[in-house]
């Protein structure tokens, strides 16, 4: 082929438009791009650099992109590419760089083909940007919910950088106040692209002790002034009741009872607006494996005295739509309540099940079911109105699912966390 051939562009266009934004590929682009430039040229897109004369890919050399041209030897390429002859031709689609050709500088280039190039390069770069997207939004979610469940920090994260980014790390500080800045990452011969870089922000932050308490506290506080204001209304219905009934002094007392209760219900509720969560996406979730993390939990950190048994018969169940972090949380907070309704001891079974609109987990004990009749202030009611139950009420509601707290049969308590099953909420 000769030098006058590569500078053509004419057959080119020709080739390059016959590709369809759903269908073209890095490969395709440099079957074309291989019959006017000569070896070694390769096409850069996104972290990958291509050979367009065929061969494997192998990642990109260079970063941060170039805006314009500019030889090698200028510009911080890395491993067997520093040395090479050659320049570097970006390729420019909605005013930023998206990608480029890697050149001999002897090898002309005509602005018209990189003006075509660019479109297809800049299709396949969002495209695959967005399938990388998923996969961290994905590895995010495992994290969340992995940690959540009780792994330790420092070791999960170091094995989801190595199964995700190819890369090893050494926390130079505790585990607990890990950041990007103190890590030293290994293993690489390239630097960190942009999404890489923030997938380990991501990572750092969603799995920071604080973050997860927040979101608890969160849940509790919603959750606790849900049931305060349940509570007051009805205090608040008593006292007007009774005002038909009494007179003299008792009208004025049951007056400022009244007054006070209103106050407070009206309270609860900003409270309530201000910490709620009103809805999460979602997500698929094995709430059967979540049950099962949780028992895990439960009995190494809640089930301690020697006259609790805690026995799990958790069968698999279709997924569920929600967030795992939260969910697993919830079920801990079930287990230990149910712990906490039982002073002398005895025996919780965590079983699940699923019908056509939910999944659930169904926690039993041998402990009184709860009594919300306010004539009577026993441990019944304070069961019914404990934090544990409070953060697992608010976490139904956020995944409009159900927690039902009803008698046993066979005697005791049942609970049961209903979640949506997926298709009931993304159809």
């Amino acid at each position: 082929m000769t030098h006058d051939a590569h500078r053509s562009v004419t057959e080119p266009y020709i080739a390059l438009s016959q590709f369809s934004p759903l269908t073209v590929n890095e490969r395709g682009l440099c079957g074309v791009l291989a019959q006017w430039l000569p070896p070694p040229t390769w096409l850069i897109i996104g972290p990958v650099a291509w050979p367009v004369a065929g061969g494997a890919a192998r990642p990109a050399p260079i970063w941060p992109f170039p805006a314009s041209r500019t030889s090698l030897t200028e510009l911080p390429v890395l491993g067997e590419w520093v040395g090479m002859d050659g320049c570097w031709e970006p390729l420019i689609a909605r005013g930023s760089v998206c990608g480029g050709l890697i050149v001999l500088d002897a090898t002309p280039v005509a602005p018209a083909l990189l003006d075509q190039l660019a479109p297809w390069v800049d299709v396949i770069h969002a495209r695959r940007s967005a399938a990388r997207q998923m996969i961290w939004h994905s590895m995010l979610l495992q994290i969340k919910a992995r940690y959540a469940a009780g792994e330790e920090r420092s070791a999960l994260l170091a094995e989801v950088f190595k199964a995700c980014l190819g890369l090893t790390f050494q926390p130079a500080t505790d585990a607990q106040a890990l950041t990007s800045d103190a890590l030293n990452i290994t293993g690489r011969s390239r630097p960190l692209w942009p999404d890489e870089a923030a997938f380990i922000e991501l990572a750092l932050a969603v799995t920071h002790p604080a973050i997860q308490q927040a979101r608890v506290l969160g849940l509790a506080a919603a959750g606790i002034a849900h049931d305060i204001n349940n509570l007051l209304t009805v205090i608040l219905g008593r006292a007007q009741l009774l005002e038909l009934d009494v007179v003299g002094d008792q009208v004025a007392d049951l007056q400022m009872i009244e007054s006070a209760a209103e106050i407070g219900a009206a309270s609860a509720r900003r409270l309530q607006r201000f910490v709620q969560l009103e809805q999460l996406p979602a997500q698929p979730v094995d709430l059967a494996a979540i049950a099962r993390a949780a028992v895990t939990v439960a009995e190494r950190d809640i089930i301690r005295r020697d006259n609790i048994a805690l026995i799990a018969e958790i069968a698999e169940q279709p997924l569920a739509a929600g967030e795992a972090s939260l969910l697993h949380t919830a079920l801990v907070n079930l287990i230990a309540a149910a712990a906490q309704a039982l002073p002398h001891g005895g025996v919780i079974r965590v079983t699940s099940g699923a019908d056509e609109r939910f999944v659930w987990i169904e926690i039993a004990d041998p402990g009184l079911p709860p009594n919300t009749d306010l004539q009577t202030v026993s441990a019944q009611t304070q069961r019914a109105h404990t934090i544990e139950l409070a953060i697992a009420r608010q976490t139904a509601r956020i995944h409009h699912g159900h927690l039902r707290i009803m008698a046993d049969p066979a005697g005791g308590t049942v609970t049961q966390l209903l979640i949506p099953r997926l298709h009931e909420r993304d159809g």
